[in-house]
């Protein structure tokens, strides 16, 4: 893969977390597994925008080029990722009246499927934590 088309995966991951955090952050009331969720995906973007930043600078023939692209090969870190926000996405509804400017978003998880996206949410971040480091060595 090549690293605009690696690059161009990163940025199109980044934006659906903008907007699953966004989603979340409209959730009123929000419970505690909502705002866990919330915390997760806003320290996993920050990396991800850090990664985003390293791969537009990077060089193809560069060993850690190579490690990172294995993040995003099908079935992947990255794959995973994107797969865990889009069922972020398909469990929260948004409610839309005709006088209500603002939106109302339903919280309809279960909490054992929230340990387990917070659970991918943890475990992605690991890999794009050790990502980052080793482009310091």
């Amino acid at each position: 893969m090549d690293p605009l088309s690696v690059t161009a995966g990163v940025i199109a991951i980044l934006q659906l977390t903008g907007k699953v955090i966004q989603y979340l952050n409209d959730v009123r009331d929000a419970p505690k597994e909502c705002q866990q969720c919330t915390i997760e995906a806003s320290n996993l973007q920050s990396l991800l925008m850090s990664l985003r930043y390293l791969l537009e600078q990077g060089h193809t023939n560069d060993p850690w080029f190579t490690a990172v692209r294995a993040l995003t090969v099908a079935n992947g870190p990255l794959d995973q990722y994107k797969q865990t926000l889009e069922q972020l996405c398909s469990r929260v509804e948004i409610q839309n009246t005709t006088k209500m400017v603002k939106r109302q978003v339903l919280w309809k998880f279960i909490k054992a499927e929230v340990a387990s996206i917070l659970s991918r949410l943890e475990r992605l971040k690991s890999l794009v934590s050790i990502s980052l480091e080793m482009d310091h060595l």
